[in-house]
């Protein structure tokens, strides 16, 4: 393999070695990784150590956000190191519109720097829910994967994603919200659930090359996610 080609490769990691070594080295580049699971089983703070783990590495993040960021959270996984704080560009969203406009202001963002190395999107669907027009939600679902795949292909940076979940009760079963528009596009799925002791576990559901239904317990502690409870 080329060098240029082990570059484009190469992972990006979480700092965090039981969830490195669970992936393989990291969340991979160019792709949609999608991360989904009920409330509290740890999408958002996944995000921030991804997020922090990147700042570390000197490079800048672009965080879009719908789910009321807290930098008090922010800070705790940080170590309070507020300097980090210069090369997270955060943008806060209040309705689906919003959401698309800051996507595109991340694509040009990239399209002026080589500094970005993450696209953090905290959720894909949050807002989407809400809208009651199925029509409108498809369309504006498909927009917002179509400048995440863009972004990913032009930059070959990770596009980390969390997502809701519902009830599909024509199949009892629990569902990640997007339907297939948004898991056929997402390269790596990761479910969350929680389990005995405070932990979670993280589920491999889809991955380009590492089997489907491999497991991984974390626990989320003050200072962050941890590999022991």
């Amino acid at each position: 393999m080329e060098s240029s080609d082990m570059e484009k490769d190469k992972k990006l990691p979480f700092g965090i070695g039981c969830l490195d070594t669970f992936l393989e080295g990291g969340v991979d580049r160019g792709v949609i990784t999608q991360v989904y699971g009920e409330g509290g089983t740890g999408k958002t703070n996944l995000a921030m150590q991804l997020t922090v783990s990147t700042l570390l590495s000197g490079k800048k993040v672009i965080y879009v956000d719908t789910e009321s960021f807290s930098s008090t959270r922010y800070l705790q996984i940080a170590n309070s190191a507020q300097d980090l704080s210069k090369n997270l560009l955060l943008y806060r969203c209040e309705n689906f519109s919003e959401q698309e406009v800051n996507l595109i202001k991340a694509q040009r963002i990239m399209q002026n720097s080589k500094d970005v190395d993450l696209l953090v999107l905290d959720s894909a669907t949050a807002l989407l829910r809400i809208e009651k027009d199925e029509g409108l939600k498809r369309e504006g679902l498909s927009r917002i994967i179509s400048l995440l795949n863009t972004i990913g292909y032009k930059h070959n940076i990770p596009l980390f994603v969390t997502n809701q979940i519902y009830f599909d009760v024509s199949n009892s079963l629990i569902t990640p919200f997007g339907g297939h528009l948004l898991d056929h596009f997402s390269k790596t799925i990761i479910s969350l659930k929680r389990v005995a002791n405070g932990g979670r576990e993280a589920t491999i559901e889809k991955h380009r090359s590492i089997q489907d239904g491999k497991k991984q317990i974390f626990y989320i502690a003050q200072s962050g996610i941890s590999c022991f409870p």
